[in-house]
Parts: structure tokens; C-alpha cells; sequence
């Protein structure tokens, strides 16, 4: 009876949370910072950075981005018991120098939070989190890698200033696909797969084989 409802449902009527503005409505909010908190609690919960305890929303009109861009990117000034400040961006587009266009707002972001009469020391580290509905490389079928800046030889880390994360939508709605999720135990596969679960780009309905099969 449940799969006959939901196979009623016009794709139409069903909202794709990776639209811009669909995901500035549920992230962006100040009425939802709750919600984002835990969100990036559990993206970051990968590299062991410390809990986010508070969060606001910047400006992401300001700097020298293209419209499309403006649109896609949610910025956020993030407070954890180590100070970090996290940039937040998603990509929903197929586009062009994904991985050049990511450091270039980490760089403005990691600028901005200069003020006068800091000291470099002062600054705030920067990550950067970019939600992608493509996937962007092929060294590996993972759908979450992290990347920082390690010495070449003795692969020890230079600086915990930089951090990127990328995560690659289809990728994951491959493995779920294939069983290769446990969204039950899972935090982060469970806000990702809400995300990716309508592909308005595409139009797909991604859901449980058993729930869509009957009807």
C-alpha cells in the first residue's frame, strides 16, 4: 500500500534538496542552525575536528565569483572549542576546475577573516566542504575523501589551517545502490542519501528497491 502512494507522487512535486535554494532553506537558516550543526558535526566526525558548538551565516554575495556561483555557495562562520571556521559550498552543476575553484573561495574565506592589527598566528583554520552531484575523480570510488597539505618525504602534516572535503553524490548513491550502506548506523550516509535522493538534474527518484517495487 505504501509503494502505491509514493508511485502516485509526480516527480514534479517532489523537492531536490540540492537545488540552491532548497539547500540554503534547510542549511542557510538561522531557524535551522540546529540542524546544520549536526549536519557538519557529522561530515567532520571523518578527521576528528572538534565538535561544532555555534554557527552563522555569511554574506556569500560578497568577492569576485560569477552569479551562478553566488547562488550555489553557502558560506558559514563556524565556532568550535578550537575556533575553526568552516566553509561550506555546494556544487550541483556539472562545472569546470572544481578542485581550482574550491581553494580559490578557501582562499578568500582563509583572507577575509584578517582583521587589522591581527597577528598571522591569529588566523582561523578554513575548511572547505564541497557537496558535488558529479563525480570529479576517478582515482577512487569512494564518495567522501578529505585532502591537506603533508611533507613530501616524511608525510607528516604541515598545517591544520587547510582541509577540503569532497563528496561525490553519485558515488554514494552507488554504493547504496549496491548494499554498501548502513544508513541505519550511519549519520552522515543518512543526511547524504536525503540530499541525494531526488536528482531533479536528472530526473531520478533514488528509494528501497522493496518499497518502489510493488504496485
Amino acid at each position: 500500500m505504501k509503494s502505491k502512494v509514493l508511485k502516485r507522487i509526480p516527480l514534479e512535486r517532489l523537492m531536490d534538496l540540492k537545488i540552491d535554494y532548497a539547500f540554503k532553506q534547510l542549511f542557510g537558516n538561522e531557524k535551522n542552525k540546529e540542524i546544520t550543526v549536526v549536519f557538519l558535526n557529522a561530515i567532520l566526525q571523518k578527521t576528528g575536528r572538534n565538535h561544532i558548538i555555534d554557527i552563522s551565516f555569511e554574506n556569500t554575495e560578497a568577492g569576485g565569483e560569477d552569479r551562478d556561483d553566488k547562488r550555489s555557495r553557502l558560506d558559514l562562520l563556524v565556532t568550535t572549542d578550537a575556533g575553526e571556521v568552516i566553509n561550506v559550498e555546494i556544487q550541483f552543476t556539472n562545472r569546470h576546475d572544481m578542485i581550482k575553484r574550491s581553494m580559490y573561495y578557501w582562499a578568500g574565506t582563509y583572507r577575509r577573516s584578517f582583521k587589522k592589527r591581527m597577528a598571522y598566528k591569529e588566523l582561523h583554520p578554513v575548511i572547505a566542504i564541497n557537496i558535488l552531484n558529479f563525480d570529479i575523480f576517478d582515482r577512487t570510488d569512494r564518495f567522501h575523501t578529505t585532502y591537506h597539505l603533508y611533507e613530501d618525504e616524511e608525510n607528516f602534516r604541515l598545517t591544520n589551517d587547510m582541509e577540503f572535503h569532497f563528496i561525490e553524490m553519485p558515488k554514494l548513491i552507488n554504493d547504496w545502490k549496491a548494499n554498501k550502506l548502513d544508513p541505519w548506523n550511519d549519520v552522515l550516509a543518512r543526511w547524504l542519501l536525503m540530499l541525494g535522493i531526488i536528482d531533479r538534474k536528472n530526473d531520478k527518484v533514488y528509494a528501497d528497491k522493496k518499497l518502489w517495487k510493488a504496485g
